[in-house]
């Protein structure tokens, strides 16, 4: 990756992510067919080595898109677009929520991908929940929920 040619817009951030998770690939398949640790027959970085390294440019590559996809990040109801937050829980603080603490996190996360509230809405994510919210809700006025 060199700094100097990374791409400005958006498009091009996304064929990044394409691009190094491709090279993190690459990089997996070699060390499996020589070794996590076997190198260049000259020297150099092990195979090991070069999958941290490839995998260091993908979370970049990821990071940089990531900002600005946020942005534009929402979740279509209706006529309605609820938009993305910050807000990330883990499972255990809604099954807490939901008195669902009989079953694990696994269980929960496999049963409730998306959790309807007033405010908008929870989405998996991973194993832990994202919060878009509705931005017409009033926070004030809490009636009807």
């Amino acid at each position: 990756m060199n700094p100097k040619y990374l791409p400005t817009h958006l498009p091009g951030k996304l064929d990044r992510i394409m691009e190094e998770s491709a090279e993190v690939i690459q990089a997996i398949c070699k060390a499996n067919r020589f070794s996590l640790t076997s190198s260049e027959p000259g020297g150099g970085p092990n195979n090991a080595t070069m999958i941290l390294s490839e995998i260091a440019d993908l979370r970049h590559a990821i990071s940089v898109a990531e900002d600005e996809l946020t942005e534009r990040a929402a979740i279509v109801v209706g006529n309605a677009q609820l938009l993305w937050t910050n807000t990330l829980v883990p499972a255990k603080e809604l099954r807490e929520l939901y008195e669902a603490e009989d079953i694990s996190d696994e269980e929960f996360l496999s049963d409730n991908k998306v959790i309807a509230v007033c405010a908008g809405q929870w989405h998996r994510e991973g194993l832990e929940y994202r919060f878009y919210r509705d931005p017409g809700f009033d926070d004030d006025d809490n009636a009807g929920c």
